[in-house]
């Protein structure tokens, strides 16, 4: 039986996993807080997933074991006033039981989600194809196509002939875990004074420089690859507007869109096999993206790239241009300047994200005479395929 079916199997109620963390003798509680902190570093868990295993959820309440902790150690993560529920409430509880601030991070961040539920502008999960938790270190993985030669059409497989074999292989190198995050610190005295939601503002803008670091680690996977897999091939501008005929419509500009040029890149990679559904580039890039679909231009007679694509009949948007092959833009500031990085999205990228690595911060919010709001998480990324990504070099 796995570690973690054990917990589960031992789920008791909350009164009695956390009964310790309300004792009234401070130094009892702080030892109680400890102790739960080392038995979800132990299971390798963030404590709110160690607590949904370890306290049995209220099925008519209808809320899960950490909901279940959060309600008896009452620490709300929102105001309700007709329900007497106050934020200051879990100010009270931090201060009087030291051992309760084991869950301090956690409650700042519930707080956070619940109050903004922001859309970040750069978001690492526009770019990933999925998000996998793992326990320690992890091997990049190469995919080892069969022969083309070996069978006459992927998908196609004739009578008799041998079924096309994909080897996955774990090579010699890691994936690279990066370490994301940041904190606030203030003194007991302040926080006791202060309801919580008091500092939510800071602890979005720190969210959002996260979100920027994660974007841009996984930006860089996608140009350079991942130690394994190689850096996307590069094509410019100017060797796709001389496979057109006659040369683009419009003259190429270094940095600037040109719609002929896009969609020509577009269709080579579907040719290949790898049509790309996801482009990431910079602000600059956003602008010429919306530029392309939006703004008039003299020399189509006044009309836009996306008037004169609708006379045609091509139905188009204005960030998701429909020509049969949908098309998202992801923002990343620090995808290189004049360049489209496309790929696919549910073939390319994977985020790894280090189970419990977040645990040390409860460990420190007990610990220090000062409070500490600290989110970190351990993550990487690895490439799945490395076929799938193609950069448009805009020169």
């Amino acid at each position: 039986m796995s570690d973690l079916l054990t917990i589960l199997k031992g789920a008791k109620p909350a009164n009695e996993v956390l009964a310790g963390l309300r004792d009234e003798n401070m130094q009892a509680s702080l030892s109680a807080g400890q102790k739960l902190v080392q038995s979800a570093k132990q299971a390798k868990l963030s404590m709110p997933d160690y607590l949904r295993l370890a306290v049995k959820p209220d099925p008519q309440m209808k809320l899960d074991g950490f909901e279940c902790a959060l309600a008896y150690l009452n620490l709300p993560i929102r105001e309700d006033y007709s329900q007497g529920v106050l934020l200051q409430a879990a100010a009270e509880t931090f201060t009087s039981f030291p051992g309760t601030r084991a869950l301090f991070p956690q409650v700042v961040d519930n707080i956070l989600q619940w109050k903004y539920r922001q859309n970040q502008i750069e978001d690492v999960s526009y770019l990933v194809a999925q998000s996998r938790t793992v326990n320690g270190v992890e091997m990049i993985t190469t995919v080892i196509d069969d022969k083309a030669e070996d069978y006459q059409q992927t998908g196609v497989i004739s009578e008799g002939a041998r079924i096309p074999i994909r080897s996955l292989r774990t090579s010699e190198k890691s994936v690279k875990f990066y370490k994301f995050g940041g904190g606030i610190e203030f003194t007991y005295e302040f926080e006791r004074r202060a309801s919580l939601d008091l500092i939510t503002p800071y602890a979005s803008r720190m969210e959002r420089e996260v979100q920027i670091g994660q974007t841009a680690m996984a930006t860089a996977t996608l140009i350079n690859g991942d130690g394994v897999n190689g850096a996307a091939p590069v094509i410019t501008a100017t060797a796709i507007g001389g496979t057109l005929a006659g040369g683009p419509s419009t003259a190429l500009v270094a940095g600037k869109l040109n719609w002929e040029v896009f969609l020509k890149w577009l269709v080579l990679q579907a040719q290949k096999g790898t049509p790309i559904d996801t482009v990431v580039g910079n602000y600059d890039m956003y602008f010429e993206w919306v530029r392309m679909f939006a703004t008039p231009n003299a020399q189509l007679g006044g009309k836009t790239q996306m008037e004169v694509l609708q006379a045609a009949g091509v139905e188009v948007a204005i960030q998701n241009p429909r020509f049969d092959l949908n098309v998202n833009f992801a923002l990343s500031s620090t995808a290189p300047a004049g360049n489209l990085i496309g790929f696919i999205k549910g073939e390319t990228l994977e985020e790894l994200v280090e189970n419990g690595s977040d645990i040390e911060e409860s460990v420190r919010a007990i610990e220090n005479q000062k409070v500490r709001y600290v989110k970190t998480t351990n993550k990487g990324y690895r490439l799945i395929f490395a076929d799938t990504r193609s950069i448009l070099q805009l020169v």
